[in-house]
Parts: C-alpha cells; sequence; structure tokens
C-alpha cells in the first residue's frame, strides 16, 4: 500500500473512531438529561404531594424549606411547615391563616388519635380485665392527648415522677395525691421496663385498679430526665399539666 493510501485509510479510521467517540458521548449526556428530568419530575411530584397534606401550595413549601435551610431551621430543627410559616408570617392575614389551618390540622389528628386511643382502652379492658394498663398509647413523659374543644378537655391533673425503691419522700407523696383525689400520671424509675414491677408497686402503694382501669391514674416506665430537673436525686417530682 502507498503513503497516500495509508494516509487516506488512516484518516477514515480516525473520522470512525471520533464518530464513535461522539456518538457514545451524546448517548451518555442524553442519558444524563433524561435522569435528570425524571428525578425532578420526581422531586416536583414529591412536592406538590407534601403540600397537599399540609394544605399548602408548592411556593409555600418551598419557602418553608428555605425557612428551615437558615437560622429558623437551628432554632426549630424539627418545626412543621404551618407553624414555621405562621412564625415567619409577612402579614397579619398570612399569619391569621396558618393558625386557622393549624388548628383545622391539630383538630383532626387530635380526633383521629383518641378515636384510637378509646378503642384501645375498649381492647385491654375487653381482653385483659383485671390487668391494669400499662404506659397507655399515645402518653409518655408525662404529655397526654387532650382535645382542643373546652367541652371535651381532660380535667386537670399531674405528672409524678417516682423512683421504684428506697425513697421514702416518693411513697408519701403517691400516698397524699392518691387520698387528694387528683387525676395524675406516675412515671416509675427503675422498673427495667418490667410491667410485672410496676404493678408490684402500684400494689404496693395500694393504687386503685379502678382508677387505672378508667385512665384517671395511669401507670408509666419513668427515666431519669436532667432537662426537667428529674434525677433519682431529686424525685420525687410533681408536675401540673
Amino acid at each position: 500500500m502507498n503513503p497516500a493510501s495509508t494516509r487516506v485509510l488512516g484518516l477514515a479510521i480516525g473520522a470512525a473512531m471520533v464518530s464513535m467517540v461522539s456518538t457514545q458521548v451524546l448517548a451518555q449526556s442524553s442519558s444524563v438529561l433524561e435522569q435528570l428530568s425524571v428525578e425532578e419530575t420526581e422531586e416536583k411530584s414529591s412536592l406538590r404531594t407534601e403540600a397537599k397534606e399540609w394544605g399548602l401550595n408548592e411556593r409555600e413549601l418551598e419557602r418553608y424549606e428555605q425557612l428551615m435551610e437558615g437560622l429558623r431551621g437551628i432554632w426549630s430543627p424539627n418545626l412543621d411547615p404551618v407553624t414555621a410559616l405562621g412564625i415567619e408570617a409577612e402579614t397579619a392575614q398570612e399569619r391569621r391563616r396558618y393558625a386557622e389551618l393549624l388548628v383545622e390540622i391539630e383538630k383532626a389528628r387530635v380526633e383521629r388519635e383518641l378515636a384510637f386511643q378509646h378503642a384501645y382502652d375498649e381492647a385491654w379492658a375487653r381482653m385483659y380485665p383485671d390487668d391494669m394498663p400499662i404506659n397507655p398509647f399515645l402518653e409518655s413523659d408525662g404529655h397526654r392527648v387532650s382535645s382542643l374543644f373546652p367541652e371535651t378537655q381532660n380535667p386537670p391533673r399531674v405528672s409524678v415522677h417516682v423512683a421504684a425503691d428506697g425513697c421514702t419522700r416518693c411513697d408519701q407523696t403517691i400516698a397524699e395525691l392518691l387520698s387528694s383525689g387528683v387525676s395524675m400520671d406516675i412515671f416509675v424509675i427503675g422498673t427495667d421496663s418490667d410491667d410485672s414491677k410496676i404493678r408490684a408497686w402500684a400494689r404496693e402503694h395500694s393504687v386503685p385498679v379502678s382508677r387505672v382501669q378508667s385512665r384517671e391514674i395511669t401507670l408509666n416506665h419513668g427515666r431519669v430526665q436532667p432537662s426537667l430537673g428529674v434525677t433519682i436525686e431529686s424525685v420525687p417530682q410533681v408536675f401540673s399539666q
């Protein structure tokens, strides 16, 4: 093969290789663009769904995300969209709208939770009529589910943190509270999450079974909570609810 033919053949092969590489690059670029388009579509769909669940539009949810990337996210890292937007509202009209929206959301949430709580109570009474319920559903750390409506509000009650053993002052406090008839949520520290221990503690302190079954008194496994001032050394601790 003469030199001229060799050069022509080389140029042809080079052109073919360039064409092949270009085709591969274009195919890869197209695939990347398609993937980005799919991800963007999925992100927008997720944004619309989340916004709808909160009763917001996409623009409002985007503003919420921007707020949570700033100081508000540092101050209140777990704040829900409606509350965050309400706190950072720019006008009184906006603030009122978010407040009303949150009331509706909380109303629906509480109604659902109370309905299930009642079903739970009925199931416990039917399945274990002779046992005292421990750590009721939807109740923990002294915070109870309560209706947002005055006519269904739970009566005033207290949460009491005591030690399971070796606390004379705890025993005295429980006796006084039982005698007063106040409704209360009792958190017993040192039960090792053993229901039999907390039931034995309740029997030892003459906690009426009927008051526990009616949820006038609840029995809960307690724990040390320094942030609330609840330690082994500090009990008994009584908090109004």
